[in-house]
């Protein structure tokens, strides 16, 4: 049967798809071999079709690296979720049973949790996870480069989340390095659970093992400013 007749746009999403889907679910063994023909047929383009976007396939594993590092980016909740999330962590203990540090640990093991099903329900962050794993062992200088540039990007972004947080709850960095250590450990954290769970490893336990490590990482990482208090107007401001 002929396939249809389709723009350049429309083979190119079709194709970042097959790529994402394979790359997620079978991984690669070796980077850059991504099996071109196997995708292609998955997204039912011919090969033909593929040359005149790609003409070799240098050109179209970089187009399949562009793809894999799209997921990348770390899941965050929105503002309106956060907050709602931060009442419920707030309105579950008795007034002035717990301390900030406490509130804020368990606010942030909530979250990482809700967090945890935005990525494994990604096929994108699946896809990144399964290459990264790979590119690590034997990275060109240029991956390489994109790798340390998106680990900065990632850990700026958590280091924001936990600044936040520390400013809502009335908190201090308790550690050399502030925020940005404490961001630095949670990304580390979050990569190597993501990792093995996308692995097939036990995602029960480990699911536990981060919440659990999150919170310990917030009680022993910040101090309460005296005279602070929970301010969750802060949050909306955000």
């Amino acid at each position: 049967m002929p396939r249809a007749h389709r723009s350049v746009e429309e083979t190119r999403t079709l194709v970042a798809e097959a790529v994402v889907d394979y790359v997620a679910h079978h991984g690669i063994a070796v980077w850059p071999e991504i099996p071109m023909e196997r995708i292609l047929e998955s997204a039912g383009v011919s090969r033909a079709s593929a040359y005149r976007i790609w003409p070799g396939r240098s050109a179209f594993g970089t187009f399949a690296l562009e793809q894999c590092l799209a997921g990348h980016a770390m899941a965050t909740l929105d503002e309106q979720r956060a907050l709602a999330l931060a009442q419920e962590v707030l309105g579950e203990a008795p007034t002035g049973s717990a301390s900030r540090v406490e509130s804020a640990a368990r606010f942030i093991a909530r979250a990482a949790e809700e967090e945890l099903d935005l990525l494994l329900s990604s096929d994108r962050w699946r896809a990144f996870v399964r290459f990264q794993a790979v590119a690590l062992d034997a990275p060109t200088p240029e991956i390489q480069e994109l790798l340390d540039r998106i680990d900065s990007e990632d850990a700026a972004r958590l280091q924001a989340v936990y600044a936040s947080v520390a400013e809502v709850w009335g908190l201090a960095p308790a550690i050399a390095g502030g925020t940005s250590a404490i961001a630095e450990a949670a990304l580390l954290l979050a990569r190597s659970v993501v990792a093995r769970i996308v692995a097939g490893r036990g995602e029960e336990r480990l699911r536990s093992t981060y919440a659990t490590a999150l919170a310990a990482l917030v009680r022993g990482s910040f101090r309460e400013l005296p005279q602070g208090t929970v301010d969750l107007e802060r949050l909306r401001a955000r």
